[in-house]
C-alpha cells in the first residue's frame, strides 16, 4: 500500500528549491499565486540556507493546504529538486528558481498542451530573459573555460513533463548543468519537444544567482 502524505492529488507540481534567497524568494512565490490555473502544489526545499528565510515561509503554510516546506542540510541544487521530486504528487511536475518567476498563463499552457497532446511527456521553452547582454554567457557544458549563450541553452526552470519521466530517469545527477544532463537522458527514452511559449521570466541581473556563482568559479 502507497503511503501518501497529503490529502489530495495536484496535476501540477511545482519544484522551487531556496539556498538564502530570501531577497527574491517572494517574487517567485507570489507569481506561482497568481496563476490562472489552480489545481497546483508547491514543493519548497530549502538547501541548508541561513538567512531565516523560514520566518517569510511557515506563514504561508498555514493558508496554502497545496504548500509544503521541506528544510535539510545544504546539498546543493540538484538534490534539493530530487527531494521536492520525492515528496509531490503531480500528474505533471515542474520546476522554478527562487529568484525567477512565471507570467499569470506559464501553467495554464502548459496544461493545455499537454491535454491536446497527450504522446508528449517533456516540454522546455524560451525564456523571457532579464539583464544585460553580457550577462546572457553562461560557462559551456562541453568546456567551462568557455562561454554560450542561454540561447543554445535548456533553461531547467522551463521543463514541465509527466511524473514517470522524473522518477524513470531518477532526477537530476548532482553536476554542473544537471539541467542539460537531464535533458539529454530524457530525449534518449521519452519524446521531448520545444514548446514555444516564453512566459518564464529568467533574472539574469541578480549577481549572487547560482548560475552567477558558479560563473564565477569555473571561468
Amino acid at each position: 500500500m502507497e503511503m501518501k502524505i497529503d490529502l489530495k492529488e495536484y496535476t501540477v507540481s511545482i519544484i522551487l528549491t531556496l539556498f538564502n534567497s530570501r531577497k527574491y524568494a517572494g517574487r517567485a512565490i507570489d507569481s506561482v499565486a497568481n496563476q490562472t490555473f489552480k489545481d497546483f502544489e508547491l514543493i519548497i526545499t530549502d538547501d541548508g540556507s541561513t538567512d531565516d528565510i523560514e520566518n517569510d515561509i511557515l506563514p504561508l503554510l498555514k493558508n496554502n493546504q497545496g504548500y509544503k516546506y521541506i528544510r535539510h542540510s545544504n546539498r546543493k541544487q540538484p538534490l534539493s529538486l530530487n527531494t521536492g521530486i520525492r515528496c509531490s504528487s503531480g500528474k505533471y511536475i515542474t520546476l522554478l528558481d527562487s529568484d525567477d518567476e512565471y507570467m499569470p498563463e506559464h501553467l495554464s499552457e502548459r496544461v493545455k498542451y499537454f491535454e491536446e497532446n497527450p504522446e508528449t511527456d517533456l516540454i522546455h521553452s524560451p525564456a523571457n530573459i532579464i539583464g544585460a547582454e553580457k550577462d546572457f554567457f553562461v560557462p559551456d557544458v562541453n568546456d567551462t573555460s568557455k562561454l554560450i549563450h542561454l540561447s543554445e541553452c535548456i533553461i531547467g526552470g522551463t521543463m514541465f513533463g509527466k511524473r514517470k519521466v522524473f522518477e524513470d530517469l531518477k532526477g537530476f545527477n548532482n553536476i554542473y548543468s544537471h539541467d542539460s544532463d537531464f535533458y539529454t537522458r530524457a530525449v534518449k527514452r521519452f519524446n521531448v519537444v520545444k514548446f514555444d511559449s516564453p512566459t518564464y521570466i529568467y533574472y539574469r541581473n541578480n549577481p549572487d544567482s547560482v548560475i552567477n556563482n558558479l560563473k564565477k568559479s569555473l571561468v
